[in-house]
């Protein structure tokens, strides 16, 4: 999808949000987003995150400065004003608009007569098992970042996948019994 002028993309916003937090070397920002596990939802990965603090000093977005630690020459990036500009933009539109996803169980659903029904079922009642998986994981998740003191809008990115998680299962319970009753008739 062609980005827009001016608009940002997904990894461009995380990486300004990260430099919000204060100035950093590239490394530090890898650092950030291996050890807060953001790659699953950024996108970010050590190659895209030169790639992308390149193009946003380009436009502008971030100042680079140099500077001697250890011995080395080390760049810097900040955050400029019209970086945050954007970045805030971003923000809110994330914030208001929902996101259509493409999700393999909606294919899946739709071409679940290609397969005998007992099939179906046993790869939905899996599916929903490996829900209930990812619900506990996100529940550990969450009490991890409550041990290490997260704030709560950081604690809210785990807490949402497991609302998510148990909006399917009730889909996928509802879409059982349909199958179900369909295979008894």
């Amino acid at each position: 999808m062609k980005k827009k002028q001016n608009s940002l993309s997904d990894a461009d916003t995380a990486l300004l949000a990260l430099l919000c937090e204060g100035p950093m070397h590239p490394w530090q920002l890898e650092k950030n987003v291996k050890d807060r596990d953001m790659r699953f939802w950024t996108g970010l990965s050590q190659s895209t995150i030169y790639k992308q603090l390149r193009a946003l000093e380009r436009v502008g977005h971030i100042a680079c400065s140099e500077e001697i630690q250890s011995g080395r020459l080390r760049k810097v990036y900040t955050v400029t004003r019209k970086g945050r500009e954007a970045l805030k933009k971003n923000l809110r539109l994330f914030l208001s608009e929902p996101e259509h996803l493409k999700y393999r169980i909606d294919l899946g659903t739709y071409n679940v007569d290609l397969l005998p029904p007992k099939q179906a079922l046993d790869a939905l009642t899996s599916y929903r098992q490996k829900l209930e998986e990812q619900i506990k994981g996100y529940g550990e998740l969450e009490k991890f970042l409550d041990s290490c003191g997260c704030p709560a809008h950081r604690k809210a990115v785990a807490r949402r996948p497991i609302h998510l998680f148990k909006g399917e299962i009730e889909w996928v319970d509802e879409y059982l019994a349909y199958l179900k009753g369909a295979a008894r008739a």
